[in-house]
């Protein structure tokens, strides 16, 4: 055997041995269509592994929007807030909401949504609740809340605040520290994060997803979801110190009481 030409007889095997282009896009298509006809482009919230979270972000609540959290779109509707041209009741979603969604959002006691014909808080059993404002390409809502408890929590998307009105405690740099109006705060992904209100003037922030779009395809991971994660679970019981220490409240679930004066005597 010519040896010099071993080389070129090897590299044509490989050729030959490759399909052709077209009939390897057709392969990748037939693998990419579920049994329903649907295409999989990216991995689904529930193929994600669990991730042991951050107990805090490194950050802190800022005057200054973080250059993470830059975007045109919530931008522009801080711009309109700030010139006093939209408040909760008035701003409005973008066309990636559907109509039967632009209303107000809220959870019962046992965490059930609950959507309110009327936007008043005095119709939200637990304090607070929240509009979609876009879908596409970033994520963006608005809260509004009295004195409330919420659940600690994390996902795998960073996450930025601004807030348009009152003040609240949010876990911030391993401590709970204040968040007025006009500061911004970025949270980055894979990250404990929690805000409870208690002062009577209550709280709202414009939130979204930097970079990130479509809400449903968000996981948010709550303590229940990572029960006998052991790194995970610890991350939440420091938390839980954190807020002992700063606030005095209990785990998650267990303020009612204390929650129910805040929000009478905020009447």
């Amino acid at each position: 055997m010519n040896h010099n030409k071993l080389p070129l007889l090897v590299a044509t095997s490989l050729l030959l041995a490759l399909p052709a282009s077209a009939s390897t896009a057709e392969t990748q298509a037939q693998r990419n269509i579920t049994e329903h006809g649907h295409f999989i482009s990216e991995q689904q919230p529930y193929q994600q592994a669990t991730h042991v979270p951050f107990v805090s972000t490194p950050y802190a609540p800022a005057k200054t929007m973080p250059e993470q959290c830059r975007d045109p779109k919530v931008e522009a509707y801080i711009a309109a807030w700030e010139r006093g041209e939209i408040d909760f009741n008035s701003i409005e979603a973008d066309a990636t909401i559907a109509q039967d969604k632009r209303g107000c959002t809220t959870i019962d006691d046992d965490g059930n949504y609950i959507t309110m014909a009327k936007c008043s808080l005095d119709n939200a059993p637990v304090g607070y609740m929240w509009k979609e404002l876009s879908d596409w390409p970033v994520t963006i809502g608005i809260t509004n809340g009295k004195p409330s408890d919420h659940n600690p929590h994390f996902h795998g998307q960073p996450e930025c605040y601004y807030a348009v009105s009152g003040r609240a405690r949010t876990l911030a740099q391993g401590q709970y520290q204040w968040m007025e109006t006009g500061d911004y705060f970025y949270i980055p992904g894979n990250t404990i994060h929690n805000t409870p209100i208690e002062d009577p003037s209550g709280f709202g922030v414009l939130y979204w997803y930097p970079k990130n779009g479509h809400f449903d395809g968000f996981k948010y991971y709550w303590r229940n979801d990572v029960k006998y994660l052991r790194p995970a679970e610890a991350a939440f019981d420091e938390v839980d110190l954190m807020r002992k220490a700063a606030m005095g409240l209990n785990e998650y679930g267990d303020n009612e009481s204390y929650f129910d004066a805040k929000r009478a005597n905020a009447k």
